[in-house]
């Protein structure tokens, strides 16, 4: 199969000026297809476990927090 669920995300346009992430209001909604600022997509007939997914996203993270400030 192939990527079949897209979670979209739309990052709050002050979100790189407040210190406390808990005051983030990031737009989130499923979608069909990539949208917005970050998309988590995934082929939910491989993914088919929370913690399968928990396990591949904080990879991601692990890569993603190399990357950046």
């Amino acid at each position: 199969m192939a990527q079949n669920q897209f979670i979209n995300v739309t990052v709050d346009a002050g979100a790189a000026k407040k210190a406390d992430n808990a005051d983030h209001r990031h737009v989130v909604a499923p979608g069909a297809a990539a949208s917005g600022d970050l998309t988590l997509s995934f082929d939910s007939a491989k993914f088919t476990t929370l913690n399968l997914l928990k396990s591949a996203v904080a990879q991601v993270l692990n890569i993603a927090s190399g990357q950046m400030k």
